[in-house]
């Protein structure tokens, strides 16, 4: 059963927690053999979209943190406001 093109969409909205947890469920279907191969491969899928997601949460993350860590340096655009 293949998962709508509107999942897609719903997976690129997860937060970082619920992604990785959904992953996390993915993963232990799979090695748990409580699904079949067809099925697998489609969660597997799923499971890549879902990494994606969280990979590109932590990256925003990280920028972030670079942004506000600049901006407590002495000298920084901060400063001058």
């Amino acid at each position: 059963m293949a998962k709508r093109p509107d999942q897609h969409a719903k997976d690129d909205e997860l937060s970082f927690e619920d992604a990785l947890a959904q992953v996390e469920s993915i993963i232990e279907s799979i090695e748990g053999g409580e699904i079949g191969l067809e099925k697998s491969l489609t969660e597997y899928e799923r499971g890549v979209r879902l990494i994606k997601r969280c990979r590109e949460v932590l990256s925003h993350a990280e920028e972030r943190i670079q942004t506000l860590t600049r901006d407590l340096k002495p000298g920084s655009k901060a400063d001058s406001e």
